[in-house]
């Protein structure tokens, strides 16, 4: 492959993988295994087969939420994937999860955004940002068996010990502070007393893919407790065990078919058409509408709230919140009616 192969918007990304730290990044290549890396914008890439999804490491090339927000808002624009995962180390917060351990995995129901707030002359409240994980993803990770991850870590505990990591499941907490102070983090709990953890990256990519439409995750595997004795010591076992669990998690889900591939809206697509060519489709897809309401998968319960009659315009509508309406002329070719999909490219701003 060339060096411009791994950035070539036109190769079909199933799901970029995020990590803030190299230790993280080079974790989640040897759990991959056989990957290829690129040199890309002084950084690097690594792509990799895992079933019948294309993987994308990207590296964050540092920490924070600003920060991850932005690489992660630029990576889905130009390779528009399915879903963007980030992996890594986090802190545990061990009041909040029975027997909770150095280098288990965090996995968010979700992701608590704490350092907005609202200044008054009383004092400070904060404004929470919540946001929770695509359910397909989070459904794999509670699905995946420990055989399939937790024996192939590659690297020993740092306390000689000889056990397995387990999974948690509940609130992470995403903030731009490294936490080393237990009070500190208790207070943050006081509010979310199921926070299992916390960390500072997963709010950006929550926004950036709630911005552009792919599915989020997220596993960080626990290297400290958020105390003031907190060190590094377990910080390489665990990105590895949070990479191990990340391609377990990614290589129990299948890739949308070629040509049905639901993806984020890529950099410049259009977001609407003109009312005339909306008025043509609508009028001229008839009963057609069902095969598109196939295609996009909207569910009977969506359906049973169109109009009986307006189906169509009810349809295009329902597109049109989602951000979905740059994929309609695709959907309408891979029902036999190119003639309404010509309509639309020839009308688009």
């Amino acid at each position: 492959m060339s060096q411009s192969t791994a950035a070539d918007p036109a190769i079909a990304i199933d799901v970029v993988v995020l990590t803030a730290l190299e230790m993280e990044r080079v974790a989640v290549v040897r759990a991959l295994g056989d990957c290829a890396e690129y040199p890309w914008r002084g950084s690097k890439l690594a792509r990799a087969a895992l079933g019948d999804m294309n993987v994308l490491v990207v590296p964050l090339e540092g920490m924070g939420n600003t920060n991850s927000a932005y690489v992660a808002k630029r990576a889905i624009g130009i390779w528009n994937p399915s879903y963007v995962f980030l992996t890594g180390i986090a802190g545990g917060a061990r009041a909040g999860v029975d027997g909770l351990r150095l280098g288990d995995v965090l996995v968010p129901e979700q992701v608590v955004g704490y350092e907005l707030a609202k200044v008054t002359a009383s004092g400070t409240a904060p404004r929470y940002q919540v946001y929770r994980p695509d359910k397909r993803l989070l459904d794999a990770a509670r699905d995946v068996p420990p055989d399939r991850w937790a024996g192939r870590v590659s690297i020993a505990r740092p306390d000689d010990t000889i056990s397995d990591p387990a999974v948690h499941f509940g609130s992470v907490l995403s903030g731009e502070k490294v936490v080393a102070d237990r009070d500190y983090l208790d207070d943050l709990r006081g509010a979310w007393p199921k926070a299992i953890g916390v960390e500072m990256e997963c709010l950006g990519v929550a926004l950036a893919a709630y911005d552009s439409g792919p599915g989020f995750g997220m596993a960080k595997a626990v290297s400290d407790f958020g105390e003031e004795s907190k060190n590094d010591a377990w910080q390489a076992y665990a990105a590895e065990t949070a990479a191990r669990f990340t391609v377990a998690v990614l290589g129990s889900m299948q890739a949308p078919p070629r040509g049905r591939h639901h993806q984020s809206r890529p950099v410049g697509a259009v977001t609407t058409f003109p009312g005339p060519a909306k008025l043509a489709v609508c009028r001229r897809l008839l009963d057609d509408w069902k095969e598109v309401a196939d295609y996009f998968e909207v569910p009977p319960h969506g359906r049973a709230r169109f109009g009986r009659g307006d189906e169509p315009r009810e349809l295009w509508a329902w597109l049109e919140i989602r951000d979905k309406l740059h994929e309609l002329p695709d959907a309408l070719v891979e029902i036999g009616r190119g003639d309404l999909s010509r309509l639309l490219r020839d009308e688009a701003p």
